[in-house]
């Protein structure tokens, strides 16, 4: 077998159930590998193996002038825009294989059950490696679910990136640390860094999974510059908090502004295709952002998370910076706050630099069907089952596997080969995917 990737926008998958043929359809940079003999299909099909079914893929004319299976040796730059609610997750697969996770929701298994999914971790013979996890600022709709990942005896985490605040309990004048003169002086880097602190619910629980998971774990900020993150053709800048001089950061009015202002945000940059991460930006974060020299340039980018949920609370200016093809709105409906507001579409609107900008909202794509019908899960939201031991069996992971499985169209795919970028979410109806592709990045400079 050799691997390989669907060097299509779309094309159909036929397989096997019994005597039954069925098919998917599977879309650019999708992972097949090939096999050896002929396809079920016959003559003008490629046999391949697809998530683990055997079966055919459609021969085309190819440039070359033979007819074969349109797929290629070289892997995409995978984007997964997670549907977890009111919250934020994402997921990067570069082209050398680098696996990042950013945030992860509010919901305890939602993230995981993602990566259960799709390295079928159902199987006891795989495992995963997420080489870096973003965490963008320390509140529970982006840090909870978290947690069931670095507890996950098959998931292991290298490196955790962070933007320098904690939540305490007590201890300081305010839940992120002391603030004096519209400045908070309470930063930190290293777990030692947190040592004897009374930490907060959530926030302890983290960094007590950090610990026991054994990643690096280090507080960045846009003097970082560029992470090397060990792909040649990735880069990463840091593009926020911006500290003060002596590691402080700016007091932003109350607790809930500073932590989403002053978010770790970065621009991950593919050949010519660049990508923003705004964490939770509000107005005043972004302001102070773009109080930077030469910033403005930095955050230029062709796909946008956007800020916060696409909140009231966005700075157009920063929108304008920004200038996306593609923008992904990561919302929810439990709590229900009102997001994304039609403010912020109708800014992003105006802020795109194509006339199709095309902007995703992961709860407008989401289908409701009901997913608590495994008596395993009501078990787990009962609190039954002992959180340490959730993912323990192939039985749970089967469970997690499935109840993932219909969340799936909630779930934004974005691929990138450095040219051109893909886009997609499922979709209920025959064809499967609703897709946009291949928009050339250099029309739209």
């Amino acid at each position: 077998m050799a691997i390989r990737f669907s060097n299509r926008k779309t094309q159909r998958f036929y397989f096997k159930d019994g005597s039954d043929e069925k098919s998917y359809v599977i879309i650019y940079g999708d992972e097949v590998n090939t096999k050896s003999g002929a396809s079920f299909k016959g003559a003008g099909y490629s046999k391949v193996e697809y998530r683990g079914r055997t079966g055919a893929l459609k021969d085309y004319r190819l440039e070359s002038g033979e007819k074969a299976a349109d797929i290629t040796k070289k892997r995409a730059l995978e984007m997964y825009f997670l549907d977890v609610g009111q919250g934020d997750a994402a997921f990067v697969v570069t082209p050398d294989n680098r696996k990042i996770l950013v945030d992860g929701g509010i919901k305890l298994t939602t993230t995981a059950e993602f990566l259960i999914w799709k390295y079928r971790l159902d199987k006891l013979a795989n495992s995963l490696t997420i080489n870096h996890l973003f965490l963008s600022h320390a509140d529970e709709d982006h840090v909870k679910g978290l947690i069931e990942v670095l507890k996950h005896p098959r998931i292991k985490v290298e490196h955790v990136w962070h933007n320098g605040i904690a939540r305490y309990a007590s201890g300081f004048n305010q839940e992120l640390g002391d603030v004096n003169n519209g400045i908070l002086g309470t930063t930190h880097s290293s777990l030692d860094d947190l040592d004897g602190q009374h930490l907060a619910g959530t926030f302890k629980k983290w960094v007590d999974a950090v610990r026991a998971e054994g990643a690096t774990y280090e507080a960045l900020d846009s003097d970082s510059g560029h992470i090397d993150i060990g792909d040649p053709e990735i880069q990463i800048e840091i593009t926020g908090p911006k500290k003060n001089a002596g590691g402080t950061l700016k007091w932003l009015g109350d607790k809930s502004h500073t932590i989403n202002g002053h978010s770790l945000t970065f621009r991950l940059s593919h050949d010519h295709v660049r990508v923003f991460f705004s964490g939770d930006l509000n107005v005043k974060g972004s302001i102070h952002i773009l109080d930077q020299p030469g910033a403005a340039p930095k955050l230029d980018s062709h796909v946008f998370k956007s800020p916060h949920h696409g909140s009231h609370e966005f700075h157009q200016a920063l929108l304008n910076a920004v200038r996306p093809l593609i923008t992904v709105v990561s919302s929810g409906d439990s709590p229900d706050h009102g997001h994304p507001r039609a403010s912020f579409l109708g800014g992003i609107g105006r802020a795109g630099r194509a006339n199709q900008h095309l902007v995703f909202s992961t709860e407008i794509a989401a289908t409701f069907i009901d997913a608590n019908d495994d008596e395993a899960h009501a078990e787990e939201v009962a609190g039954e089952v002992d959180p340490d031991l959730r993912f323990a069996t192939a039985l749970q992971n089967s469970q997690a596997r499935k109840r993932f499985k219909k969340a799936l169209p909630g779930l934004i795919n974005i691929r990138s080969n450095g040219r051109e970028l893909y886009a997609a979410r499922r979709v209920m109806a025959s064809y499967q995917w609703e897709s946009y592709s291949p928009i050339e990045v250099s029309e739209f400079p």
